[in-house]
């Protein structure tokens, strides 16, 4: 197997670059959620988290990723809308994996996580980063 040739592969670099803002946000969550478990609601927690997530790992999408020219806070919005989607999708399968499925909070963030990327490929790839 030729790695260079994988790594030249974008939706290599968006899976990498996923995991990257997976850890980046489960980190955040996890020391959030322990350290104001009684101060933040976990909802509240997510959407902080997931704010900071986005300005933190924009570079990489943008640089690594999708190697994208343009308009530096142009891309950063179109990008942070995207965020936003993904935002709305953790809060409510955060919120029924915990209320309705009864999971612990930091499982579910954990479920949440898995699934997030998959959805988020396309949109990343033909919207915030047109290429």
């Amino acid at each position: 197997m030729d790695l260079a040739a994988v790594s030249r592969d974008r939706r290599v670099r968006y899976v990498a670059a996923g995991g990257v803002s997976a850890v980046v946000y489960y980190a955040l969550f996890t020391a959030g959620w322990l350290l104001l478990p009684h101060r933040l609601p976990y909802l509240g927690i997510a959407v902080v988290c997931s704010s900071v997530t986005a300005v933190l790992t924009y570079p990489i999408y943008r640089c690594v990723v999708f190697q994208a020219g343009g308009g530096l806070v142009a891309g950063f919005l179109r990008f942070y809308a995207l965020c936003l989607w993904a935002m709305l999708f953790s809060l409510v399968g955060l919120w029924a994996l915990v209320e309705v499925g009864g999971l612990n909070v930091l499982l579910a963030q954990a479920v949440i996580i898995v699934l997030g990327p998959l959805i988020n490929y396309q949109a990343a790839r033909l919207w915030a980063f047109r290429f």
